[in-house]
């Protein structure tokens, strides 16, 4: 299984938005009532904006699985923290360990610069939150929609 990373570049957009649509609506996440072409319209505006580096310390990238496109990867590094902005794979490439993989690679990083990795997770995605705490992530903080874990490499 050979697992790679390449930057996202403006034809990667339309992919992009297609795999956070499909990952979203496979955990059954979306309400009933999403208007799914506007959704998908600010998405894509959104993710050309990220690609073209409107938003600093973001990289976004595509998910390559033995050469074919199976996700999306967003990390924002700002020097005193990494912060997993968003992992997305395609249903049909979930659970085979890929998001297991690149989520490993970063708390290797964060564990190499001592400084802690963190996210928010949707309280509506317990898969996901199941996911990170395997990991060793730990609950910092929480709003209404979501919990922020961090992983810190010099407590583990």
């Amino acid at each position: 299984m050979k697992i790679q990373l390449r930057g996202a570049t403006l034809e990667d957009v339309a992919f992009l938005t297609d795999v956070v649509i499909k990952a979203t609506f496979a955990q059954g996440r979306f309400p009933d009532d999403t208007d799914v072409d506007e959704y998908r319209a600010g998405h894509e505006e959104w993710t050309e904006e990220t690609v073209l580096g409107k938003y600093p310390n973001v990289s976004l990238s595509v998910v390559t699985l033995n050469g074919v496109s199976v996700g999306r990867f967003r990390v924002v590094r700002d020097g005193a923290t990494i912060t997993l902005a968003g992992i997305q794979i395609l249903p049909e490439y979930q659970n085979q360990g890929v998001g297991r993989v690149l989520v490993k690679q970063l708390i290797e990083e964060a564990a190499e610069k001592n400084i802690p990795l963190q996210l928010s997770v949707e309280k509506n995605n317990p898969h996901a939150e199941r996911f990170y705490r395997r990991l060793g992530f730990l609950q910092i903080g929480e709003d209404e929609d979501a919990y922020d874990l961090e992983y810190q490499p010099h407590k583990q």
